[in-house]
């Protein structure tokens, strides 16, 4: 800003009215206080035409006219609102090229109604910035807390050292096959698992060992069944199968698999009575389900006794019972000519 304008800005802002000075192009390069008031304090280097809504033609005809007035004329600006601005301007000549100074008269009801519609607005425009930063904000804190809550409840149902799920998991999933059982008439099967002499395993070869054990029979069960069967880590080195579409064959064959590939692993167990690698035993319930609520306990207590049958009869094998019959335990050898 020249020292010029500089002397005009101080000049006009003695005036009570709002004041401001224009270049021929409707540029604005000094406003006084009033001036400031009334259309805004971030107003210099902006165009008249971005503050009034009078047409750009009528102003381009208003602005050579102001600039080679030697004396007050009067002029007609409207509002955004579509109320007239009454204006009187002159040329200031004594600048080169002419500067114009622009006055608006003098009409306080007008003008206090102009200023306070101008700050009505700004606080809207100030309350809705604040409300979308809070929506945007609460918007975040929704995503997070919803992925935190299925973090949560992904660890609520994972056993955390094999990864597999966990008991209150495969308590869920058996409700859910309960279910389906009752209404398609198909049976499915449970499966309790247990790795023989495991006790005597951590005491040979020490509690990390004891865990990586774990881990790798884990895995071993997770790979030899179906993508829609559950498996589970029970408790200890207890694992718990739920078949789904299961039948006496299908059990049958998928305890050979895993029998089979946790025997090819050669998992070295020393101090087992057994073999001199790590085994398992285990007991299948064949379940056909009914209408009435589903019998956990139950279901899950005949699994367990025929695994304590899979045991009392030398381990290294698995004991089949359907549910509530209970026939003669059948041993894995026996099951490997059925499974052919």
């Amino acid at each position: 800003m020249s020292d010029v304008t500089l002397d005009i800005g101080a000049w006009i802002d003695l005036l009570p009215e709002p004041t401001l000075v224009m270049n021929a192009q409707g540029t604005i390069v000094a406003i006084n206080s009033s001036g400031r008031e009334f259309f805004g304090s971030s107003v210099l280097n902006r165009n008249l035409s971005e503050l009034v809504a009078t047409p750009p033609e009528k102003l381009n005809k208003w602005l050579p006219l102001w600039q080679q007035a030697t004396q007050m004329v009067p002029g007609t600006l409207r509002g955004h609102q579509g109320q007239k601005i009454e204006v009187e301007a002159v040329g200031i000549h004594h600048c080169q090229p002419p500067l114009i100074l622009l006055r608006l008269f003098r009409q306080p009801r007008f003008l206090r109604q102009f200023i306070l519609q101008r700050q009505q607005f700004q606080q809207l425009q100030q309350q809705m910035a604040r409300q979308t930063a809070l929506i945007v904000e609460l918007q975040q804190r929704q995503k997070q807390l919803e992925a935190e809550n299925r973090h949560l409840q992904g660890v609520s149902q994972q056993d955390s050292l094999t990864k597999l799920a966990n008991r209150r998991a495969f308590e869920t999933c058996l409700r859910s096959a309960w279910r389906e059982s009752a209404t398609t008439y198909t049976p499915f099967a449970i499966v309790l698992l247990d790795i023989d002499h495991f006790k005597r395993y951590n005491d040979t070869y020490g509690h990390l060992a004891g865990d990586r054990a774990l881990q790798r029979v884990a895995h071993a069960i997770k790979s030899q069944v179906r993508e829609a069967d559950l498996v589970a880590r029970y408790g200890g080195e207890e694992f718990i199968l739920l078949l789904r579409h299961t039948h006496h064959d299908v059990a049958i064959c998928v305890l050979e698999r895993i029998f089979n590939y946790i025997r090819s692993l050669g998992i070295p167990h020393a101090s087992s009575p057994v073999q001199p690698y790590l085994t398992v035993s285990a007991g299948i319930c064949i379940v056909t389900a009914t209408p009435r609520d589903c019998p956990m306990a139950e279901l899950v207590a005949t699994a367990d006794a025929a695994l304590y049958e899979a045991k009392r009869s030398g381990r290294d094998r698995y004991v089949l019972q359907t549910h509530p019959r209970v026939p003669e335990p059948v041993s894995s050898s026996q099951q490997i000519q059925s499974c052919s």
